[in-house]
């Protein structure tokens, strides 16, 4: 690309690309591999932009990060959860949860919390997680409220209750190196997930 070529990119597009192009980094070399110079090599720019952003890796990188989870939670908003029973959408949560912790932000949110190396750095971090929790129970609610409206609940769980399934997934995905069985979704949802939403609808 020319120097030309890169003056003309702009705004959404350039920052698309310098976006891809860290993804691309964490996920084939790891979060050692980001750096500004690299950045702008792999992204068609100059280091000068990408300094225009950003102050440092660290920044780049978490932007990134929440940029990835902005646009999974705008996936889960569009996911069809006409599935007919709460457990079934529960296990339709969980599916889309797995993948995304094999293929989208979890996965990345992992390398970043490794690298925290100062307290404005987990503060930042934990800012994050609480917008992914914060994400997590709206998830939740839509899953309840259909499940209210089909009389299977009188009343939504608390907090806690709401967020079993994605602590759950998160423990054994890390438990097992990456890996959620299907089987071990459904236990899950059946032994722990489903018990504790029903418990607070006894009558």
């Amino acid at each position: 690309m020319t120097e030309s070529n890169k003056s003309r990119r702009r705004g959404d597009q350039l920052q698309h690309d310098i976006y891809a192009a860290t993804y691309r980094l964490l996920e084939t070399e790891g979060y050692s591999a980001i750096n500004f110079s690299r950045i702008a090599r792999e992204a068609n720019t100059s280091r000068s932009v990408v300094y225009r952003y950003w102050d440092t890796p660290f920044d780049l990188v978490f932007a990134a990060v929440q940029q990835r989870m902005q646009q999974s939670e705008e996936e889960f908003k569009n996911l069809d959860f006409d599935r007919g029973s709460l457990r079934d959408h529960l296990i339709y949560v969980g599916q889309h949860f797995i993948l995304e912790s094999n293929h989208g932000p979890f996965r990345l949110f992992k390398m970043l919390f490794s690298e925290m190396i100062n307290q404005q750095e987990r503060e930042r971090t934990g800012q994050m997680l609480a917008e992914a929790t914060a994400s997590n129970i709206k998830i939740m609610d839509n899953v309840l409220q259909r499940a209210v409206q089909r009389g299977e609940i009188t009343i939504f769980p608390p907090k806690a209750t709401k967020l079993i399934l994605f602590e759950q997934i998160r423990y054994t995905y890390m438990l097992e190196n990456g890996w959620v069985s299907h089987q071990k979704l459904e236990e899950i949802v059946d032994h722990v997930v489903l018990p504790a939403i029903l418990y607070f609808s006894k009558p």
